[in-house]
Formats: structure tokens, C-alpha cells, sequence
């Protein structure tokens, strides 16, 4: 199994989408996340095809649509088909979703119930389009914790939806460490982006994380995950270009070594 390395364009939110592609096609990603909100507009079918052939052009593989698809919304039941229909114009096979708007320990039951049914409707509606969901790990959701995410993706119980693991902010290396061993078997893509100290907001390059990078993307070596590890956000104390280009090359020769 391969770990393809990716960078989601919302990293860039005031250039273009293709300004992102082209960059990101420069530096040697072999793929993008396309953000679900300014980058994607009203996910038309001339807006999807013209990201698509960008994305095309610089060789890069659409690894997943970032939407912004909630489970256990009101807004869900309206979003569902035309988000699937943009995953599906953009010629990718995954899109990224979020689990409620409650973060799990407090959480009320019916909340957590009506996530789970989403989810399952999702993944099933999902499999019409031959696309597989990717359910955001993410603070103020029900995954925020390890036990929230594990139990979620075992409940749905099904290959065709897994966790788009990240390591959170603020949390202590140690307790990364074990998240990770611990969800990366039910991953099925990863999210990259640091802080210098644990208690700090602002992004650093990933070869100074907070956290050891490494100890992270072991546990998806060898396991089966065979997804994108996404350069998510980066630091703004470098220009966009050296930035990404710099977490691209520690990302790849960490996998490059753990292959």
C-alpha cells in the first residue's frame, strides 16, 4: 500500500483554485483536496470541469472533496445529492464529511443517533456514485475525541466510510501517539498541520511540529490505508511556495523511509 501525499487548496483561501494547482503541481504534490466553499463555488458542472482539467494539467489526482456535508444537520437532507453530484464531477472517489456540530462526552443521545442514521443513508447513497466518505476528526464534532471517532466509524460498520484522521491542536504528543495507533485502522485518509508548541494557535512547518511526525504516520505504514496524507494548513511566516514545497519534503521522506 502507497501513502500519497496531497495538500488541500483551502491552505491558500485568498488565491484562486488554479493558482493553487499550478503551485501544487510545481512542487511535485501528487494530489489535491478541493475546498468545499470558495474554491468550489456553486459546485456547477462548468466550475468542477474546469477544476478538474487544472487539476489534470499539472498531473495531480483530485484525492477528495472537502465538503462541508454535516450529519445530523437540518441542512443535511437538502445537501446530499448535489454534494455527491460535485464529488462525482470532480472525477474523485471521496468526499470528506462532518459528524454532527457536538463534540462526543457532551453529547445528547438523539444528536448522536441522528448522525449515525445520516452517515449510514450517506454511505449507501454514497455507493451509487461509486464514491466512499471520509468523516472529518475535528473539534466541536462527535469524532473530536479517540473514543468519539472510533466508535462512530465502527457503528456505520462498513468499508466504504472511514475517519480522515488529523492530529488535533492542543492535545499532548503522547496521547497523538496513541490516537494514531489506535484510528489509524480505520482511516482512510490523513490531514496535516502543526503548531511549534502544543498551547500555541499559529501553524508551523511540520519538520518543527510540536509533536513527533513520524511516531504519527507510522502506524498507516504497512496497516492497508492506502490514502492521501494532506498538507492541510501552513505557515504564513515563509511565502506559499516554500511553504508547501518545505512540508511536502518532510511529509515524503518520512513515507519515503517508512515504505
Amino acid at each position: 500500500m502507497t501513502i500519497h501525499v496531497g495538500l488541500c487548496t483551502i491552505s491558500a483561501k485568498g488565491r484562486s483554485v488554479e493558482d493553487v494547482l499550478e503551485v501544487a503541481g510545481d512542487v511535485g504534490y501528487d494530489g489535491v483536496e478541493i475546498w468545499g466553499q470558495d474554491h468550489i463555488g456553486n459546485g456547477s458542472e462548468l466550475i468542477c470541469e474546469r477544476i478538474a482539467q487544472a487539476a489534470s494539467k499539472q498531473r495531480l489526482e483530485i484525492a477528495s472533496y472537502g465538503s462541508y456535508l454535516r450529519c445530523g444537520s437540518d441542512e443535511f437532507d437538502d445537501e446530499l445529492e448535489h454534494e455527491l453530484t460535485v464529488t462525482e464531477r470532480l472525477g474523485t472517489d471521496t468526499i470528506r464529511v462532518w459528524a454532527g456540530s457536538q463534540e462526543y462526552g457532551d453529547h445528547d443521545a438523539d444528536h448522536w443517533d441522528r448522525a449515525v442514521a445520516d452517515l449510514e443513508r450517506l454511505t449507501e447513497r454514497a455507493d451509487d456514485y461509486d464514491i466512499r466518505i471520509t468523516v472529518e476528526k475535528h473539534d466541536n464534532t462527535l469524532t473530536h475525541t479517540l473514543e468519539g471517532a472510533r466508535r462512530l466509524i465502527e457503528a456505520i460498520d462498513d468499508e466504504r466510510c472511514r475517519l480522515n484522521y488529523q492530529p488535533g491542536f492542543s492535545i499532548p504528543a503522547d496521547e497523538l501517539e496513541r490516537e494514531a495507533r489506535a484510528l489509524a485502522p480505520l482511516s482512510n485518509q490523513l490531514h496535516l498541520q502543526t503548531t511549534r508548541e502544543r498551547t500555541e494557535r499559529a501553524r508551523a512547518p511540520l519538520a518543527e511540529a510540536y509533536y513527533d511526525l513520524e511516531a504519527i504516520l507510522e502506524p498507516f505504514f504497512g496497516g492497508g490505508f492506502d490514502g492521501y496524507a494532506n498538507v492541510e494548513f501552513v505557515t504564513d511566516e515563509r511565502p506559499y511556495q516554500e511553504a508547501i514545497e518545505a512540508d511536502l519534503e518532510t511529509v515524503r521522506s518520512i513515507v519515503s523511509a517508512g515504505r
